[in-house]
């Protein structure tokens, strides 16, 4: 077949990304299917099939990435490595050949790094390069070592990627996963060039006079992963896998929103713009979290669920017709590697969750969150029917609006799960709650916490959690009998008045139906007497403040004294002392006291307190900002793309002149804002204002002072290819010396 010609600017193509339509076209044309097409057909298929399309995507950006780090780094080029980090639908938790579930990966939880952020950065290291020797034997300058990333490996390969793995590590403080995705990927390149000439042991053939094997099985790797993995185990030794999001965190994180939204609004519009964004916030984070929960589900798989993964209306005739939605997770991590290793029909109805009414857990019931938001968006925030590709959970502007085509990302959903876990006083003392909280929850609920009688069998688990069959059984052990191990080896509460006997049986259940010990009964009997005596003090009081409404002040009856610290055990949480029993009186503690005032005989006002319920954070002050039109948009930028990963930052200009002169009926805005009237971005539109004005000002500029030339505009703005941010400052302080800026007084 002949060869194209590339142009001088074309990046050098990856081996494994293939065109379809070549595929396509060999299979069409019976006649020219030649032992040498099949061949090739036989090649291309196995590297474009042989990993999930996330995972070749992300191996794509990290090999990009290490070569744009080894280009700089010979060019004597340094860069500033990206601060926040590359938004991307491509999938943390792909990073490399292992589908663990442990939340180390969370470095890559929104993507895969940019090739920025693998650029050499101006920073400290974690090593001094005098807290080392450096190998006076190895040439930086070599010829071959410029070449030493390309699709054919040389001899400096192996160096080249240890020095790429220290400074990711080392320098840069990465975790360690982000070595293991540049391993993976560079191994799977490499094995592909040439048949079996680069797989197994890097070795030296003196028969053939060339380098063989894979360059990721050299010393020099495996020496550098080494001692990665023990600089990385004494960081991060302690243990990092997310918090587990039980049911009743789940309870108390919903009664926390329900205080600061309370229910009775979800039904009622909103009147200001700060009521709907408000409760925009909570009722998608209810659905999301009780969604999560359900299906056990990471969060940036649910964040891309669409309108045409559910199916309303459902009933099942084999469970007496109950009623159900149907959910299709189609983004769950690892499903490429499920469906290798299992092949059974039965497979065909993976990651198809027939989701009912669960009654019993109200928090966690997604049947009734989920249709419920769903509502809610056709009907306050879209007011439209959902289309197919509309995004369940859509991204929040700055301002508060719904961007129209972008789904939540993974860092928002940890900030709003940081938010309600903070707000409801969750304990966070041994991890935070992350990427698998509501997963690793949920898994140990049904198969520990459920009633008896409902809990799940392993196989169960292990289909609706995702897992083949025989894969990474210490997966479940993790998620499951690691919490249980904790439990039973959790001594440091010896110190507390009781403990149940937790290694005596399962999650101490022993000493909830054991008979209570004489001490047990004494220390109930103080806890008790010690909530009377309070209750009488207040009592008291309140029955002296009524009678002087009538009598005129009198002297107040003498008060119980509240029992000395060494009378009265320390319950943590207002819990009972014995498991089983609990105090019918709250400490005096933990009460709320609610003043309010009397009127005596004589006019004066005798104030006292009275025990009562902390009262719940009422919802914005109607005086706030008016809800914008219906419908009005500007989107955000960097802009979600149709193949799922995010515009780059030199791009952000072009969009903003699309978005100027054409619009971008894909993001909502269907109308170009040039063409917008005065009252989109004034009077109860005016959130929309300084971000119109600021296109304007940089698509303005490109159109009229650079007649809409590329070359001359990026010529006189370099800073176009960094950023709107810096863009918009340097033709603002353009516009400024030409004295088209008034300054302001």
């Amino acid at each position: 077949m002949p060869k194209t010609q590339s142009s001088p600017r074309a990046k050098p193509q990856n081996p494994y990304r293939v065109s379809t339509g070549k595929i396509r076209g060999l299979l069409a044309q019976p006649g020219q299917a030649t032992l040498e097409n099949i061949s090739a057909l036989q090649q291309t298929g196995m590297k474009k099939h042989g990993k999930a399309e996330v995972t070749t995507k992300k191996y794509d950006q990290v090999i990009a990435a290490t070569r744009k780090w080894l280009t700089m780094s010979l060019g004597g080029k340094t860069a500033q490595g990206t601060k926040g980090k590359t938004k991307s639908s491509t999938t943390a938790d792909e990073d490399s050949d292992s589908d663990s579930d442990d939340d180390d990966d969370d470095d890559f939880a929104d993507g895969p790094e940019g090739p920025d952020s693998m650029a050499p950065d101006v920073g400290e290291p974690d090593y001094k390069p005098e807290d080392s020797t450096t190998d006076e034997s190895f040439k930086f300058d070599a010829p071959e070592f410029k070449n030493a990333l390309d699709d054919t490996p040389n001899e400096h390969s192996p160096k080249v990627l240890a020095l790429y793995l220290v400074y990711k590590i080392f320098h840069q403080g990465k975790k360690i996963q982000t070595a293991d995705t540049a391993r993976a990927a560079w191994k799977r390149l490499w094995k592909f060039v040439d048949g079996d000439t680069f797989r197994g042991r890097w070795h030296y053939n003196t028969a053939n006079s060339r380098w063989e094997g894979n360059p990721v099985d050299s010393s020099e790797v495996e020496d550098t992963m080494e001692s990665i993995k023990n600089k990385c185990g004494k960081d991060d030794g302690e243990r990092k896998h997310s918090l587990a999001m039980t049911e009743e965190f789940m309870e108390r994180i919903f009664g926390w929103s329900d205080k600061v939204c309370p229910p009775s609004s979800y039904n009622s519009p909103s009147k200001t713009h700060e009521q709907k964004a408000l409760k925009t916030k909570h009722l998608e984070f209810k659905a999301f979290a009780s969604t999560a929960w359900t299906v056990w589900s990471r969060n940036f798989e649910l964040v891309k669920l669409q309108e045409k993964d559910l199916s309303f209306g459902l009933q099942d005739p084999r469970a007496l017709n109950a009623p159900y939605f149907e959910l299709h997770l189609t983004n769950r991590k690892g499903w490429q590697k499920r469906i290798n290793k299992t092949k059974k029909e039965t497979d065909l109805r993976s990651g198809r969750y027939k989701i009912c009414s669960q009654p019993d857990l109200p928090a966690c019931d997604a049947y009734h969150w989920l249709p419920k938001w769903r509502q809610y968006l056709q009907d306050e925030v879209y007011e439209r029917p959902l289309r197919p590709d509309d995004y369940i959970f859509p991204a929040i502007g700055a301002n508060g609006v719904v961007q129209v085509g972008e789904h939540l990302s993974h860092d928002d959903v940890n900030k709003w799960i940081k938010e309600f876990a903070a707000g409801a006083d969750l304990p966070q003392q041994n991890g935070t709650f992350s990427t698998h909280c509501f997963r690793r929850g949920s898994a140990q609920y049904r198969i520990m916490f459920a009633p008896i009688g409902r809990r799940w069998t392993l196989r169960q688990v292990r289909w609706w959690g995702g897992w083949a069959e025989g894969e990474h059984r210490d997966t479940l052990v993790k998620y499951l009998l690691d919490e249980l191990y904790t439990y039973e080896d959790d001594y440091s509460g010896m110190l507390l008045p009781m403990q149940p006997a937790v290694h005596k049986s399962f999650l101490g259940e022993a000493s909830v139906i054991a008979p209570a010990t004489t001490e047990q009964l004494s220390l109930l009997y103080q806890s008790l007497s010690g909530d009377m005596r309070t209750m009488a003090g207040m009592m008291s009081s309140f029955v002296n403040s009524i009678v002087s409404l009538h009598n005129g002040p009198i002297s107040s009856a003498p008060v119980a004294p509240e029992p000395s610290p060494s009378r009265q055990p320390y319950f943590p949480f207002n819990q009972s002392p014995i498991p089983g029993f609990f105090s019918p009186f709250p400490s005096a503690a933990t009460r709320a006291l609610v003043p309010i005032q009397l009127p005596t005989a004589t006019g004066a006002l005798v104030s006292i307190q009275l025990p009562g319920a902390p009262h719940p954070s009422p919802m914005p002050s109607s005086a706030g900002r008016p809800l914008p039109t219906p419908g009005l948009i500007v989107p955000d930028i960097p802009v979600l793309l149709p193949d799922g990963s995010r515009s780059l930052s030199r791009d952000s200009w072009r969009i903003v002149v699309q978005h100027w002169l054409t619009g971008d009926s894909t993001h909502g805005l269907y109308k170009p804002l040039k063409d917008w009237p005065k009252e989109h971005y004034t009077g109860v539109n005016k959130c929309f204002q300084m971000k119109r004005h600021n296109r304007m000002v940089i698509a303005t500029e490109f159109i009229t002072r650079h007649n809409s030339d590329d070359v001359s505009f990026l010529a006189a703005y370099p800073e176009a290819n960094e950023g709107l941010s810096k863009l918009l400052a340097a033709v603002t302080a353009a516009r400024r010396a030409r004295g088209e800026v008034t300054p302001r007084k």
